[in-house]
């Protein structure tokens, strides 16, 4: 048996899930690739513009109001997307600004830069580059 070989997609639970995918859909440029739903849970699966890695939203019925995200629970802390240059993660710090989602600003660190925020359910979301080795 071999180790899988690569991440196939994220799910992230959310309280309302037209809201979210068109926010993914409008600040992060996801394409919609299908909906579902089932008793009790609506899912949307969204990709990044053209194809690759996926995130999957999913609205559970039983989410409750006033259950809001902590990244100090067990479970996720933040889910980090790549850039492909410091200009950009720039360019995105900007973008965001636009969109009027506050952010970290761009903070380098030793492997490279991140831009840190969070969707409309403050799931801690993440832009990262990564600096090349020297």
């Amino acid at each position: 048996m071999t180790s899988p070989t690569g991440i196939h997609h994220t799910s992230l639970s959310v309280r309302d899930l037209d809201r979210s995918a068109s926010w993914y859909r409008t600040v992060l440029g996801f394409e919609e690739v299908f909906r579902e739903e089932a008793e009790g849970r609506r899912g949307c699966v969204m990709r990044f513009a053209g194809g690759g890695y996926s995130v999957g939203l999913v609205q559970h019925g039983a989410l409750g109001e006033g259950v809001a995200f902590d990244p100090t629970r067990i479970g996720l802390d933040h889910l980090a997307f790549v850039v492909a240059s410091f200009d950009e993660l720039e360019r995105w710090a900007g973008r965001l600004e636009q969109a009027g989602v506050t952010h970290s600003g761009v903070i380098e660190i030793p492997p490279g830069a991140i831009l840190n925020f969070v969707d409309p359910d403050g799931i801690a979301l993440a832009l990262f580059w990564d600096r090349p080795p020297s």
